[in-house]
């Protein structure tokens, strides 16, 4: 699979795979295979990092509207 495919199956923005290309070894990260310029990912081994790796959640920011000062609300 392409890295942009890789990037949508582990739920990632396409700059952060290049950022785990690059730290590959320092966090396991599977490697890909090249063709020329073109990364391949396999599909089975991304799964299995993920396992391992998973997802961080990101906290839910309120961006309700706070009341104004001297408002009625």
């Amino acid at each position: 699979m392409t890295s942009r495919e890789a990037a949508a199956l582990l739920g990632v923005d396409l700059k952060t795979m290049y950022t785990y290309r690059r730290d590959a070894e320092k966090i396991g990260f599977p490697k890909p295979q090249t063709f020329g310029r073109t990364l391949l990912w396999k599909r089975d081994e991304l799964l299995e990092w993920r396992k391992s790796h998973p997802a961080r959640r990101r906290r839910k920011v309120d961006v309700s509207p706070e009341p104004d000062e001297g408002s009625d609300a």
